[in-house]
């Protein structure tokens, strides 16, 4: 290549981060603001007609949530708001009006199906809800009035009526509750050294696969910190007993979740 084209090249790639930079806010895995060579994420804007259309994106530059807000400093959802994960693949979606949630909320499933949709009001559930399970077949239809579930139809995948089951949908969880996950991440942590004599702390997400059997499985490292702690969150997680499995219309599924496991020195 020519060395006029390289130098040009080398120009407009400057030129490029230049503008990125000035338009770009950096977070680290807490989502507090931080420096570019620190970040785990980072958000652009674009100012539009309707307001600031936000994009929050992952280190690796795909979209981890896009939306709308009304006001400059960003504080006032208005519209519609997706949620990704690392692959692309929506996760979650919900509409604002004035920062409330209101209006078509969706959870998908790991292969973008829909897992469950209805409408919301503030932070309850109103009007026809209906449940799918991972093929996309219906699994429940339930109808609230301001949050309280008044009618409930559930169904088996091959489409016939289930009348054993009473539950609409219900998230995995582990086995006592939080307070018991808690009590066992606290006893079965141990703080690298390394990460202590050089005062590292952080929360390490990790992604988990609970079977439908409840088995814990294909653990992943969603937000790492430093490789030290990443290493120990992974083996504490590996220690896990089986947990409740997520259920939908009554039946187990597959689900996954990110589970924090907090580092943070105390002064003795």
């Amino acid at each position: 290549m020519p060395k006029h084209a390289q130098t040009a090249l080398a120009c407009l790639f400057l030129f490029q981060l230049s503008t990125l930079a000035q338009d770009t806010t950096w977070y680290d895995a807490t989502w507090k603001p931080t420096t570019a060579n620190m970040a785990l994420y980072f958000r652009t804007k674009v100012k539009t007609d309707s307001g600031w259309l936000a994009t929050d994106h992952y280190r690796n530059g795909k979209a981890q949530m896009t939306g709308l807000y009304s006001d400059d400093s960003l504080h006032v959802r208005q519209g519609v708001f997706r949620w990704y994960d690392q692959k692309g693949t929506i996760a979650h979606l919900s509409t604002y009006a004035g920062d409330k949630v209101k209006g078509l909320e969706v959870q998908y499933y790991e292969n973008g199906a829909e897992k469950l949709k209805g409408i919301m009001e503030g932070q309850q559930r109103e009007g026809l809800w209906m449940g799918y399970f991972p093929s996309g077949k219906l699994a429940a239809k339930a109808t609230f009035r301001t949050g309280k579930r008044v009618a409930l139809t559930l169904y088996k995948e091959d489409g016939s009526r289930n009348d054993k089951d009473t539950v609409f949908e219900h998230e995995s969880e582990y086995p006592g509750g939080p307070a018991r996950l808690l009590y066992f991440l606290n006893k079965h942590l141990r703080y690298p050294d390394s990460a202590v004599v050089h005062e590292i702390e952080g929360n390490v997400i990790v992604r988990i696969h609970i079977s439908r059997e409840g088995k814990v499985t294909d653990l992943l490292v969603d937000q790492p910190v430093n490789q030290y702690l990443d290493a120990e969150a992974l083996r504490v997680m590996r220690l896990m007993p089986d947990w409740e499995p997520a259920l939908m219309a009554g039946v187990p599924i597959e689900s996954y979740r990110l589970q924090p496991v907090v580092f943070k020195l105390t002064n003795n």
